[in-house]
């Protein structure tokens, strides 16, 4: 049974979108094509004796852009800042000891395949806890504007020949609802039963009086053209997936590139032996390659007893050069910059402070995808401290929360070199500053290398100013 039909099962008077369609034809092919298993896994045998499908050899380009896509929005450090001392100290502990740091990167990369995912936190046996869940198990039922505010969690577990199915419905005021479903069949949702019998600690209704969704959801920062009507996201290789397969034939004829392209030698008829099969009785022709002494063959045509190397020449480059192409257009229509993705192993992939270092569409790309994730996460925050103040962890207070990343941008020594001597140029910047950057040590040691560079010039006629550019130093 489809996720639609088993939440308006589940809860009848309870708004949901028909949206069935969106996750049968839509999500349910982008999580195939993530999991390696796209419609396009198999082709035709051109073979005379051996005629029918044959697996592509695949590249699997979908996990390797999610995987970069997270990398490149969640791999330089979040910094989650709250006013209140107390309640920053015990959501960084929630986090923490919810494996969150850990959790967030492989969540985000399904994010970005599946078109969206969540956080959800409730409490179970007293203790806060996060639970991450992608949006195929997730229904929004209610929305502001485009910001998911609540929804219908579902989760599927077989026990003792029952197919059991927890929905859970969270509000955009912190209620949450449970019911447990028991069914023979995967078909069927079944009859609603006890949460216990599944072992399941939570009441079926838990008001957490937080005012605020006990969730966060995240969808990547794209332009849905598939669903108008629900705030659903979309996959960022939703619209590429022609390019996909074309990367995966591509990288099927490398493959088989090495197969077809080994080597091969032609050997006078004379020369191959024939041999009875011990086990079907049939004659086997072969040629002895080991046989490194001699051979004896008839002398008559001299010509045909040359044993001639027929090898063809592998085509790499020219594979290797078609593969980048493709990957040049795939970046362009997920809004990366070209050669962002690269085949080539000595360019390889761009790290996250050097796409930030450019003013690149990459760098725009996963700017627009951290403000959908830092809404995401102030969210999961709020829950949080919610939380903490219903388990009577936390008082009831104001506070304000902010969530920041550290894009650290890194240069090389000699942008660093250039950067300082035109700032010194400008009078922007003292040279003992310069210095203390460049070398990287502290003001005295900075000063002392400055005098010495004054008297070693001062013998051959240059003085400081003529090396930094002139101006006064600034040693005030």
């Amino acid at each position: 049974m489809d996720i639609i039909t088993s939440c308006k099962q589940a809860f009848p008077d309870i708004r949901v979108p028909d949206a069935a369609h969106y996750y049968s034809e839509h999500i349910a092919v982008w999580k195939d094509i993530f999991e390696n298993n796209p419609p396009w896994k198999s082709v035709r045998r051109s073979g005379l004796y051996n005629r029918g499908n044959r697996p592509l050899k695949r590249l699997n380009t979908a996990k390797c852009l999610c995987d970069e896509f997270a990398a490149l929005t969640f791999s330089e450090q979040c910094n989650i800042t709250i006013d209140d001392a107390q309640y920053q100290q015990y959501v960084l502990d929630v986090l923490e000891n919810n494996s969150f740091w850990d959790s967030m990167p492989d969540l985000i990369a399904s994010a970005y395949a599946f078109g969206g995912a969540a956080v959800k936190v409730y409490a179970n046996d007293r203790l806060p806890v996060l639970d991450y869940i992608r949006t195929d198990r997730f229904v929004p039922t209610e929305w502001m504007g485009k910001r998911v505010r609540g929804g219908i969690f579902q989760s599927t577990q077989c026990s003792s020949d029952k197919i059991y199915t927890l929905c859970e419905r969270y509000t955009a005021n912190g209620q949450v609802y449970n019911k447990l479903f028991r069914s023979d069949s995967a078909n069927d949702l079944g009859t609603e039963c006890q949460l216990s019998d599944l072992g399941i600690k939570a009441q079926p209704k838990t008001d957490y009086g937080a005012g605020v969704p006990m969730f966060g959801y995240f969808k990547p920062s794209i332009s849905s053209n598939v669903e108008y009507e629900i705030p659903l996201g979309m996959s960022v290789y939703a619209n590429a997936m022609d390019t996909l397969a074309a990367l995966d034939v591509a990288f099927d004829s490398f493959y088989r590139e090495f197969i077809l392209g080994k080597k091969r030698i032609i050997v006078p008829s004379a020369a191959v032996q024939t041999v009875t099969d011990p086990d079907s009785g049939q004659l086997v022709r072969y040629f002895d390659a080991d046989d490194e002494v001699f051979t004896a063959l008839s002398a008559e045509e001299g010509d045909a007893l040359k044993v001639t190397d027929n090898t063809m020449e592998l085509r790499v480059d020219e594979h290797v050069r078609a593969i980048n192409a493709l990957l040049n257009i795939l970046c362009f229509q997920t809004g990366l910059s070209a050669g962002a993705l690269s085949f080539d192993a000595v360019q390889g992939l761009k790290t996250a402070t050097e796409v930030i270092s450019q003013d690149s569409k990459t760098a725009r790309t996963i700017k627009c995808n951290k403000n959908m994730l830092a809404e995401m996460l102030e969210d999961v925050i709020h829950a949080i401290v919610a939380l903490g103040v219903w388990l009577h962890q936390l008082p009831r207070r104001a506070y304000i929360v902010t969530v920041g990343w550290q894009d650290n941008v890194v240069i090389d020594d000699n942008t660093l070199i250039d950067n300082n001597i035109k700032l010194v140029q400008a009078g922007l910047k003292s040279k003992v500053s310069a210095i203390m950057e460049v070398l990287k040590c502290d003001e005295d040691t900075a000063r002392q290398e400055l005098e010495r560079i004054a008297s070693e010039q001062s013998v051959s006629g240059l003085s400081v100013d003529d090396l930094m550019g002139g101006g006064e130093d600034d040693q005030a």
